[in-house]
């Protein structure tokens, strides 16, 4: 009896950790494949978007990428790093519940995240990154600082959390990869982080720019981030080093700089320079790049590249405090003076002007400052929205659709304010201009209880029936 009941405790035991297992891959699509929703098993309501590459077993570790993206959007934010995970064999996941908001409820779906890919997969414990876009960046720098276990952070487009509980320190020696848009509004914020990291952490960072707005980088940016990685993973040790790799990275790095030389764009190159001879240390290319760095920093051009860059950021800086002072005093003062529509217009004219007809870098520097106006005045504007308070969130996207004028949301929004404050022929303008701009839902105007006191105008009935 006793070997009876011996044999059927093994065996309950042996269905248990098979009915375990079986759950933890129930959920997983097939390798080289995306899994939109993961449910973690240990945290009800969490789950992410997942990627294994096509040679992924359980006989060897396997590097991990933690990804945020703003809008808590796993399947976009795995698609971003799909082709780089796909060439270095990195398994990649993304939340579906992080998202721009409360730092303790992005540090919940991270923990949740990390701890079921953790249970399902055999990850490499030196090798576990985060990364992020936008808030989902900042978030991951976040994420770095109070998870000890991240040994990288891929930033786009918004650099240090807004947190100062968590910023990195003298003790953070975490990697950092920066991805930042010439037109991107936090390009100037990013194009500072290495010299923070270097003078007050021991964090080792790069930062590499692109033509491009406020954005998810493309796939070949996202993919030359990984590979930074893998060669700082190289450089310390922790996988061997591979020569037909480090040559591929020499030449590509090489040509980045020749192309910026190409472009008139010393000062990029040469902080590309700087990187190379930092990474590649001991190596005759790092000995080249060494003396052309030595080499440019005497040459006039270089002089003057500084001199530009250094008028052009103290211009663009000027700006956006002119803006904010401005808004706050509208703000505090709780009213909206009838100058105010025409200060904004003719403001934004002339910054259109300037992105549309001035030089590249003043091209760039407008954009920024248009970019750094549309999202903050649709920022404010959800806040008053939410607050019942009409008119100034109305104010808030007029400015919207001013700074960013083919963005068929900021008419949306505009309509939508217009229509609580009473504004009925106003909305309908508002909400004709969104569907110019390729709004075209149907569905979405008349679920939306904004528009609940004007569904009887004769030219709002019309403007439905125009839609899908």
């Amino acid at each position: 009896m006793g070997t009876i009941f011996k044999n059927i405790f093994s065996l309950f035991f042996f269905l248990q950790a098979f009915t375990s297992q079986s759950f933890l891959f129930s959920q997983v699509s097939a390798r080289d494949q995306v899994t939109d929703t993961v449910q973690c098993r240990d945290e009800i309501g969490q789950s992410y978007a997942l990627y294994r590459p096509a040679q992924y077993d359980n006989k060897k570790s396997w590097p991990v990428i933690l990804i945020f993206d703003p809008s808590a959007r796993g399947r976009t934010g795995v698609s971003s790093f799909i082709e780089a995970g796909r060439k270095y064999g990195f398994i990649l996941a993304c939340s579906n519940n992080s998202r721009n908001g409360p730092l303790g409820d992005n540090f919940t779906a991270a923990a949740a995240m990390l701890q079921d890919v953790e249970e399902r997969f055999a990850v490499d414990q030196r090798r576990i990154y985060a990364a992020g876009f936008s808030g989902g960046s900042r978030f991951a720098m976040a994420f770095a600082v109070k998870e000890k276990r991240i040994s990288g952070v891929i930033g786009c487009g918004a650099g240090l959390p807004n947190d100062r509980n968590y910023l990195p320190s003298g003790n953070s020696d975490f990697l950092y990869y920066g991805l930042a848009g010439t037109r991107d509004m936090n390009y100037l914020e990013m194009h500072d982080l290495p010299g923070f990291f270097s003078n007050q952490t021991r964090v080792i960072s790069y930062l590499r720019t692109f033509s491009g707005g406020h954005q998810w980088p493309g796939s070949d940016l996202i993919t030359e981030a990984v590979e930074w990685f893998v060669l700082q993973t190289m450089n310390r040790k922790i996988i061997s080093a591979d020569q037909t790799f480090l040559s591929y990275i020499e030449n590509k790095t090489q040509n980045l700089i020749n192309s910026q030389l190409s472009a008139g764009n010393q000062s990029d190159a040469m902080m590309y320079m700087r990187f190379a001879a930092r990474d590649f240390q001991g190596t005759p290319f790092a000995s080249r790049m060494t003396q052309l760095l030595t080499d440019s920093e005497k040459s006039a051009e270089y002089h003057m590249a500084t001199r530009k860059w250094n008028k052009m950021a103290a211009t663009e800086q000027e700006r956006k405090e002119k803006y904010l002072k401005y808004l706050s005093e509208i703000v505090n003062s709780g009213s909206l003076p009838d100058s105010a529509s025409a200060w904004w217009k003719n403001e934004t004219r002339a910054l259109i002007r300037l992105r549309d007809k001035g030089s590249a870098e003043n091209s760039q520097m407008a954009s920024r400052v248009l970019n750094f106006i549309s999202i903050l005045c649709s920022e404010q504007g959800t806040s008053y929205y939410r607050n019942r308070l009409y008119a100034q969130a109305a104010f808030q996207f007029e400015i919207c659709t001013l700074s960013d004028s083919e963005n068929q949301n900021n008419y949306y929004n505009l309509a939508r304010s217009l229509a609580g404050s009473g504004k009925s022929k106003e909305s309908v303008d508002a909400l004709s201009a969104a569907m110019n701009h390729g709004f075209n839902s149907r569905k979405t105007v008349e679920s939306d209880p904004a528009f609940g006191k004007i569904r009887d105008d004769t030219r709002y009935k019309a403007l439905i029936l125009k839609m899908k």
